[in-house]
């Protein structure tokens, strides 16, 4: 599920308000303000930490022998790894996705300890974004189910970010709250496959005839994973 949240600010207190009574594992990038969900288990994303060495390289300059390029090649190599275990059926996988991966992460915290960067070079950006979050980064290892990166929550924001484009910005805080809602529904609807268009047509014809407050029962029914949409909806 896809949920959009339309706040004025990026404040811990936005975070705190949203995902204060959560406890579990939260996938971000390194924003500062996220630490305000103090019952969650902080994840880094190993995307952001690949960036930052991306920058490094000039455009158009293949030098496979610089610091930035090394690090791109055991970020790779540890993406790579973890893409060979997903590819491996559950049954036969006898080992631990954390055994595979540890010894590459160790690795590159091990190089990233050799680079001597200039002072606020793009290198020494790179490098620091990772040591600072290395707890972060490591945290993927603590279960399958984590991901290496946020990719999923950055694909899902990307058709609002296309859209902001073309409509510059919302008038009135209301209507951002308004179009956060619609994209909740919209993009939810795309991650379970459904005709978005059908899909639509088909809460706006049911919505209205449960009047002003529906109870859980029912709308769990017009969930976009329900097994009772009908067949134009699929």
């Amino acid at each position: 599920m896809s949920l959009y949240y339309y706040h004025a600010t990026r404040s811990s207190k936005v975070v705190e308000k949203i995902l204060g009574g959560y406890s579990g594992y939260l996938q971000t990038d390194g924003y500062s303000a996220y630490n305000a969900a103090e019952k969650t288990v902080r994840v880094g994303c190993w995307a952001h930490a690949r960036r930052k060495f991306t920058e490094c390289l000039p455009k158009g300059v293949n030098n496979k022998n610089s610091k930035a390029a090394q690090a791109l090649e055991l970020i790779g190599r540890i993406f790579a790894a973890d893409e060979g275990f997903k590819n491996v059926p559950e049954n036969d996988q006898t080992e631990n996705r954390s055994e595979i991966l540890r010894p590459l992460l160790d690795e590159y915290w091990k190089f990233l300890g050799t680079i001597q960067a200039a002072n606020g070079s793009n290198l020494d950006k790179a490098v620091n974004y990772s040591l600072n979050h290395k707890k972060h980064l490591n945290n993927v290892l603590l279960d399958n189910c984590i991901e290496l990166t946020n990719n999923r929550a950055e694909r899902a924001i990307k058709p609002f970010v296309i859209g902001r484009k073309n409509w510059l910005f919302s008038d009135t805080d209301k209507g951002a709250d308004a179009s956060a809602k619609c994209y909740s529904i919209i993009e939810s609807a795309k991650l379970n496959n459904l005709n978005v268009f059908g899909y639509l047509t088909y809460l706006l014809i049911e919505l209205s005839k449960l009047g002003y407050e529906p109870d859980s029962d029912q709308l769990d029914n017009l969930m976009p994973w329900s097994e009772s949409l009908p067949d134009y909806c699929k």
